[in-house]
């Protein structure tokens, strides 16, 4: 029996090592992010326990069905299947330590299904090895370590066992991988979304690790169709299909849609009462329809385009753009306007093919694609991402001048991204603060106020409706923007420099996806559209903000916010009065919860549904 144990301890000597190690890196990822967690409940450790040890099971099913044959654990390839798997899980959990802050959730498959992204990163890794040089020491030491204590396991002597006693050590590891391999005894193997059984909303990136959320996304099966009501009940409660009645007068003006990189509402403000990053926009802010209660549909510059442009949130783990629907039939304010004779153009400073915007932008009916190809001047060109903002705005002025009238031209900057880089010449100008983001908030809030003080010279610009948002937010400084209410928190104004929006209500709840039908009420036309958005010129309709994130949906009425992972409510916050929810109030607002939940759930169907059977074109 001796024997049968060494061998046994041999080979659990591997699995306790890599299991290890991921202790300690999640460890480190809650030291790394410790603004974003708060840890009050115990099962958390267990469910976080429970993760790690599929996970390692999963990358370890190679190395056990090699140990059978070499099991005293001494064999070259043996060590080499230990330090593949240990090696790219060290790697996928040491990036999140820093990466988790963009995007507050595990990445996962769909960050590798972006197009261009090989390119990009191609590009920018000398820039990442430069700020997070010590990302990539940690994993060297982390490499070294493995190496230490793997030799330390190959010391254990494992006597060569005799024919009766391999069948007991089969059976023993095999037992103990299956029940690894599926994280537990339970009837099915574990899955990201039972990470909500141990943790609410964004604790839930502890929970989980990685390697598990990339694996568990590799072979996504997309969305499967919900059933929460028929029909008839659905469509009562909630439906997509809008209609809209022409105005007497029918406005013939042209639409700017401005997409700022990082634009977080944290940094503007006017919405803060204290210091400012951003004083054009404060300015401009004033003389516009702008909403307190704004925000994002997503955590993503490809998950913007979409809300914004075509009323599609993604409320899935890909994103709507590299998923299974991204070619699906849509409509967009492109497509809607070409019907009145619009010519529409999509600028991006960036490479061209990034996120896969190029392709987008031609599926949702616009024109023209203007990218970093297209751009004359490569001395404009920030040495990362594309092309400063600042020229870069002052070209699309000049490239407005040239189209047919009225335009439809949505504008997406990039200057307030990592590495946030800015102009020589303006080394030293802008305001900075705790974030280095803050200096090129203020970078690029100037080459917004350049935009508005030359484009005012030009003929078009008296009659033209700019609209102005962020495509999701970034670092966060401030507690309450940390939350999973803050996180989402972008501007979204309306502005017309012959068109006053007094008397419009700003304090309905605003999201990205309100966009597309807002502008096609506020033109006055005759339409039937599709968006999970709805027109912020109607007050009466009941608004809300929709989204996603680590298998969490969070829906956003009025001062609650609901999340639930579409089939347990999680929690209910009044974030008006407890803006870091810190209460939870699902079990006292009851007759709140159950309708805000109603209503999440026919969202959910509808959006399911009308993605599978490619059915986001108005009577398709």
């Amino acid at each position: 029996m001796r024997a049968i144990g060494l061998a046994i301890l041999s080979f659990l000597s591997k699995f306790a090592l890599a299991f290890l190690l991921f202790l300690i890196l999640k460890v480190l990822f809650y030291l790394f992010n410790y603004n974003y967690f708060e840890i009050s409940q115990f099962k958390l450790f267990i469910g976080a326990f429970r993760f790690d040890w599929m996970t390692v099971g999963v990358l370890f099913l190679p190395l056990w069905f090699t140990h059978l044959v070499f099991y005293k654990g001494k064999s070259i390839v043996l060590k080499i299947l230990f330090h593949l798997s240990n090696t790219l899980a060290l790697l996928a959990n040491t990036l999140d330590l820093e990466y988790y802050k963009f995007t507050l959730k595990r990445t996962t498959a769909d960050l590798f299904k972006t197009q261009g992204i090989t390119e990009d990163v191609a590009s920018l890794l000398p820039q990442f090895l430069k700020d997070y040089w010590y990302l990539f020491v940690l994993f060297i030491l982390f490499v070294l370590l493995s190496e230490y204590l793997y030799r330390k396991t190959q010391k254990i002597e494992v006597p060569t066992l005799k024919w009766y006693q391999y069948p007991i050590y089969f059976v023993t590891t095999f037992a103990f991988i299956t029940l690894s391999f599926r994280g537990g005894a339970q009837y099915k193997p574990l899955d990201i979304i039972q990470a909500g059984q141990y943790a609410k909303g964004k604790n839930t990136a502890l929970v989980l690790n990685t390697p598990f959320a990339i694996i568990k996304t590799l072979k996504d099966k997309g969305l499967e169709e919900k059933n929460y009501f028929s029909e008839k009940e659905l469509n009562s409660i909630y439906s997509p299909y809008q209609s809209f009645s022409k105005d007497s007068i029918t406005k013939n003006s042209n639409v700017v849609v401005l997409i700022m990189e990082s634009f977080s509402k944290e940094y503007i403000g006017a919405f803060n009462n204290k210091d400012s990053y951003t004083p054009f926009l404060d300015s401009l802010i004033e003389h516009s329809l702008s909403f307190e209660k704004s925000f994002a549909n997503g955590k993503k510059s490809i998950e913007a385009l979409p809300s914004i442009l075509s009323g599609i949130p993604s409320l899935m783990n890909d994103s709507y753009i590299s998923s299974k629907y991204g070619s699906n039939d849509i409509n967009s304010l492109a497509s809607t306007l070409k019907k009145y004779e619009y010519s529409s153009t999509f600028y991006h400073g960036g490479a061209n093919g990034t996120m896969g915007f190029d392709a987008f932008t031609n599926l949702a009916g616009f024109d023209r694609y203007v990218g970093l190809d297209e751009y004359p001047n490569e001395k404009d060109y920030d040495g990362n991402w594309g092309v400063f903002d600042e020229p870069f705005l002052q070209y699309v002025i000049e490239d407005l001048n040239k189209q047919k009238k009225p335009f439809l031209a949505s504008i997406f900057t990039l200057s307030s991204h990592h590495p946030y880089t800015i102009p020589t010449k303006y080394q030293g100008k802008f305001k900075k603060g705790p974030l280095p983001i803050h200096e090129s908030i203020g970078y690029a809030d100037f080459a917004l106020q350049q935009f508005f003080k030359n484009a005012a010279k030009e003929d078009w610009f008296e009659n033209t409706l700019f609209i102005i948002t962020a495509d999701h937010t970034a670092q966060s400084h401030i507690k309450k923007y940390g939350t999973l209410v803050g996180i989402y928190e972008v501007p979204i104004l309306f502005y017309h420099p012959n068109e006053k929006f007094n008397e419009l209500e700003d304090s309905l709840v605003a999201q990205q996806s309100d966009i597309y039908p807002t502008v096609i009420d506020w033109l006055g036309l005759d339409e039937k559209i599709f968006s999970f958005g709805n027109s912020l010129i109607k007050a009466e309709t009941e608004h809300f903000s929709i989204s996603y994130i680590n298998n969490t949906y969070q829906l956003i009425v009025g001062d609650y916010a609901l999340q639930s992972d579409g089939n347990n409510i999680i929690a209910l916050y009044n974030y008006v009065v407890d803006p870091l929810l810190k209460k939870d109030i699902s079990k006292i607002e009851k007759d709140i919860t159950s309708k805000m939940n109603q209503k999440l759930e026919a969202i959910i169907q509808q959006y399911n549904h009308t993605l599978i059977q490619n059915k986001m074109l108005v009577n398709r």
